[in-house]
């Protein structure tokens, strides 16, 4: 297993201030900071057009979609369809993977710097 945190083709050179960020910020504390920026992030995120697709990526993101639904735990499903419609819960989940996807989007063309 490799235990090395960068990413593949990430340069050498960011080591120095991955080290520095994990030295200066206190073990429990980073929610603390992080959080603030993520709800912003998150708050404006809703007032825009979802990250652009394809209909390949929706489809995709359906499918997926119905994998981690097929693999939650059927006391969580079966806690949720008592109270809420089957399709309601998938759209909640395809969803999510969208805000997933606008979070890496966000974090790749730096717009969540501030982390």
């Amino acid at each position: 297993m490799n235990d090395d945190p960068r990413q593949p083709n990430e340069p050498e050179w960011l080591d120095e201030f991955r080290e520095l960020a994990n030295r200066e910020l206190p073990e429990g504390s980073s929610c603390e900071q992080v959080h603030p920026i993520v709800e912003r992030w998150y708050r404006q995120m809703l007032e825009r057009e979802p990250p652009a697709g394809s209909d390949s990526i929706d489809q995709a993101m359906a499918c997926l979609a119905t994998e981690i639904l097929n693999e939650a735990p059927d006391e969580l499903i079966d806690a949720l369809a008592e109270h809420i419609d089957e399709d309601l819960i998938a759209d909640w989940v395809v969803f999510t993977l969208m805000v997933g996807r606008a979070f890496e989007a966000s974090l790749r063309d730096g717009g969540l710097d501030d982390l």
